[in-house]
């Protein structure tokens, strides 16, 4: 009996529908629609009924249930006492090119002294392509924006940090009017509240660029090219100290660590956590 098949017929049954199930699940209604219908088949027996819009358990579903729900606590507890056990093997940690800057020598240093076997892989990329990465499995874990809509059941974001907006202008610059202005890429998660506060400044702001790097970016002002609004990482102001820094009244942009829901527990990702957190 394939345990993802009861985990998606349990998911229908407390949630009431297919739809609700699949957010629960991180998959398609249809997906979750097949699996109960491969569980009924194994079974020989009819698991849910229709009511109106609500699906319903049958009689039988109903009286073997509770065993059902057993069986993945089960799956759970093994999974845990495997994972109480597991500080080895491969660790693949997905980061956004600031996050990577500011807390891979933490993440690396801990590491080496707390878990010497485990092996860490660290994945560069934009936080809309980790997302999609660790969805698929392939990673364990990814330092991203915080995502901008509701994520599965399945995934757990824990907030690490909160990045004030600023409005950064070449050293020594008196009179900016004329510079333009290079952009946080408007497509890029967190990027929509810059691009607010920018046009609060600028109505029509003067393009220079646009582009999701930010570290570029701030780059680019230091040399005098333009002025950008972008969130200030920890690791800016030692990089770019010949900018004019003026903090921007508008929300942070959120820095977290999104994991999936299961794996919160295991050993090496507290470890992770307690890194990030300072904790």
């Amino acid at each position: 009996m394939d345990l993802r098949f009861v985990s998606s017929l349990i998911s229908v049954v407390d949630q009431g529908s297919l739809a609700a199930a699949a957010r629960v699940e991180g998959i398609t209604a249809s997906a979750v629609s097949q699996r109960v219908a491969a569980l009924e088949a194994e079974l020989q027996v009819r698991l849910l009924s229709r009511a109106g819009r609500v699906m319903q358990p049958t009689p039988q579903c109903r009286a073997v249930l509770p065993l059902l729900r057993q069986l993945l606590t089960m799956r759970s507890d093994v999974m845990a006492t495997l994972q109480d056990q597991d500080m080895s093997g491969p660790l693949r940690l997905g980061a956004i090119s600031t996050a990577l800057g500011d807390y891979a020598p933490d993440i690396v240093r801990v590491l080496r002294q707390q878990a010497p076997e485990v092996e860490l892989h660290l994945v560069p990329g934009t936080s809309q392509q980790l997302y999609a990465a660790l969805e698929a499995e392939e990673l364990d874990a990814a330092l991203i924006v915080r995502p901008p809509f509701e994520w599965p059941k399945t995934l757990s974001f824990t907030l690490v940090e909160r990045q004030a907006i600023q409005l950064l202008r070449p050293a020594g610059t008196e009179d900016c009017a004329d510079l333009p202005f290079i952009v946080y890429s408007r497509d890029a998660w967190g990027a929509s509240t810059c691009w607010t506060a920018l046009t609060d400044l600028a109505p029509s702001p003067r393009i220079l660029a646009e582009m999701d790097a930010v570290e570029t970016i701030a780059q680019m002002v230091q040399d005098g090219l333009g002025q950008a609004v972008l969130p200030d990482w920890p690791g800016r102001a030692q990089r770019n100290p010949d900018v004019q820094v003026t903090v921007i009244d508008a929300p942070a942009r959120e820095i977290g660590l999104l994991t999936r829901t299961r794996d919160k527990d295991w050993p090496v990702m507290r470890l992770l956590l307690d890194t990030l957190l300072g904790t």
